[in-house]
């Protein structure tokens, strides 16, 4: 099979990285809960799903650029950037495309109604408290989107102290700073949360075409959250979170402005039985101003939803729900007519979990009712075992699918001579996954092996006047992760291997390496701590910027080196020399990425 065949050298380099003097690692690490995979607290542990979380001092250790730089070391990732920071950045998620993935801030859906799916390159880092990524279908839980998997970012701290804060600065290459200052505190059953930041570059010539100039980037958020227990039963809790961006490309400018809230109304109604009532919002207005004029589009998606768990036992779980969402685009560009503005979806699930020997089952179920394309339903199971006390392994189906966008249905462009399909229907799913994870040779080992075939893909039809749903596509791919702890040093390693192709013309899709390797080498030394990352990608298809015929982007392996000294319990200072020997590359065709850079950060807290 050439998704193995092609790439034994880079499994050796992977799976060798901690077959030699491991030690076995600590027991004593607290269990690691996650939401993002059923909506629910679960323990990491027992999920049936390829699951990968990131806290916030991981995030702070990492000092990481943005949010694109953070995730490329998780398998199964892939990122598209247009240039440098705040340049367009697309995620294929496990291969599938762009707008596959489910992207939330808080549990808020951020869908752009235009197009594109959530801005990753402007969520800020600095209001990031944690991240939870689960890969695979979970349309059967959330609805459109989740075909390729769910990122939830998460920004609200879980507060314990009566009071606390931190302040962090940083400057580097590229006339690169940004200032950050986050305040948290408890009073009585009442918490309260603050995060602001601010950060902007010069940034780089982003594109080898146009104006020869750098492009800047500056980005502008804040972060509120608020929770309050009323006695044993009932609890109400808040988070909001925006940001201002404002990112140049060559001969041009794209301003954004974002803002997500939440409020959720929990209570215990029995020992079995917790209800929350939880009203969402995402708002995005963009405008893009570029050569050929400006382009406005404003977002805005609201939802309500009614969740419940009903605990049967230690062993068995229910958990059952209903939403509502309205989506609205108000879109203007030149030579563009809207026909219609919304739409309404209603959505209902059940997902019913069994943590029992000798197997764990899950089993999900949703249907949603759309305004436009009326009824569809999914679903997805998953069956897992413990094997012993160090193996485990798991199964899973699943099916899922992704709504067309405001624009694809409604915007006509009749000076291009091209329009609008209001009969689109949704972009489908179905995948099937075998997972097995191990703790052996001193290392924890997981293997995840996949196959993913979508149908009624969204293109221009044979007239090219018009979209349809005509293309199909499938993806097969596995996912390698190794840790170990090695005489001091921790050790993690991870390959995606990919093998994938549009069935309709048998090439393969673009942008998507068929291999990607992620290393990164770690150690303390009593108050000084520092890390070598790399990631390795083969060479994959693309567009080229000026024939628009197909081309091949070459691979590329660029290291990081992230150094960090502790001056006091309060006061540390971090250094991160990204690109550390300058290497030349590009991941799109046509557009740059950074030479080397170098920040240096002081953080503060008390």
């Amino acid at each position: 099979m050439k998704l193995v065949t092609n790439s034994s050298l880079l499994m050796g380099v992977c799976l060798s990285v901690s077959a030699v003097q491991a030690q076995a690692q600590s027991d004593n690490a607290p269990e690691e809960i996650i939401v993002a995979a059923n909506r629910i607290e679960q323990s990491l542990s027992t999920v049936l799903a390829a699951t990968t979380v990131i806290n916030k001092e991981a995030i702070r250790q990492s000092s990481a650029q943005n949010l694109a730089g953070l995730l490329a070391g998780v398998p199964g990732m892939q990122f598209s950037p247009s240039g440098g920071q705040g340049a367009q950045t697309s995620l294929f998620m496990r291969g599938t495309e762009s707008d596959h993935t489910l992207i939330l801030v808080d549990g808020v859906q951020m869908t752009t109604n235009s197009g594109p799916a959530g801005r990753l390159e402007f969520i800020p880092l600095d209001q990031i408290e944690r991240i939870e990524i689960v890969r695979g279908p979970r349309s059967s839980v959330y609805g459109s989107e989740a075909i390729g998997g769910v990122i939830n970012i998460i920004t609200k701290p879980n507060v314990q102290e009566d009071f606390s804060g931190s302040v962090s600065l940083m400057a580097g290459t590229e006339n690169s700073s940004n200032a950050n200052i986050g305040l948290q505190g408890r009073v009585g059953n009442t918490a309260l949360s603050l995060n602001a930041s601010s950060r902007e570059t010069d940034g780089i010539d982003n594109s080898e075409r146009g104006s020869a100039d750098d492009d800047g980037y500056e980005n502008d958020s804040f972060s509120l959250s608020l929770s309050h227990q009323f006695g044993e039963r009932f609890s109400l809790s808040s988070t909001y979170s925006s940001f201002d961006a404002e990112s140049d490309y060559d001969d041009g400018v794209v301003d954004t402005d974002s803002q997500q809230i939440s409020t959720t109304v929990s209570a215990a109604f029995t020992e079995q039985w917790d209800s929350s009532l939880i009203f969402e919002q995402f708002e995005e207005d963009n405008m893009d101003a570029g050569a050929f004029g400006l382009t406005n589009s404003s977002t805005e998606n609201t939802k309500l939803s009614w969740q419940n768990t009903y605990t049967f036992d230690a062993s068995n779980l229910l958990s059952f729900g209903v939403d509502h969402q309205e989506q609205e685009l108000r879109y203007s560009t030149f030579g563009a007519l809207q026909t219609d503005t919304s739409r309404d979806n209603d959505g209902v699930y059940a997902v019913y979990i069994r943590e029992t020997g000798p197997l764990d089952f899950t089993l999900s179920l949703r249907n949603d009712d759309n305004e436009r394309f009326g009824n569809h339903s999914t679903g997805s199971i998953a069956i897992g075992s413990n094997f012993s006390e160090s193996v485990r392994a798991w199964v899973s189906y699943g099916t899922a699918f992704k709504a067309p966008n405001l624009i694809d249905l409604y915007v006509d462009f009749p000076s291009f001579f091209f329009f609008a399909n209001p009969n689109l229907k949704p972009e489908t799913a179905e995948s099937l996954e075998l997972s097995l994870q191990a703790d052996a040779l001193g290392a924890t080992w997981q293997f995840n092996v996949f196959r993913n075939d979508i149908d009624d893909l969204i293109s221009s039809d044979a007239t090219f006047t018009s979209l349809a749903n005509i293309q199909e596509a499938r993806i097969d791919g596995m996912e390698a992760t190794v840790s170990s702890s090695v005489a001091g040093w921790q050790l993690d390693a991870a390959l995606t291997l990919l093998d994938h192709e549009n069935r309709g013309t048998g090439v393969n899709l673009l942008r998507r390496p068929e291999q990607t390797l992620s290393l990164n080498v770690a150690r303390e030394f009593g108050a000084f701590d520092f890390a070598v990352n790399l990631l390795a990608q083969n060479e994959h298809l693309d567009i080229d910027p000026v024939s628009f015929g197909s081309s091949t982007v070459g691979g590329f392996g660029v290291v990081n080196l992230i150094a960090g000294y502790r001056i006091n319990d309060e006061i540390g200072l971090r250094l991160r020399i990204g690109n550390l020997f300058d290497k030349e590359y590009q991941i799109v065709d046509g557009f740059n990425t950074q030479d080397r850079t170098a920040q240096l950060s002081l953080n503060y807290t008390f």
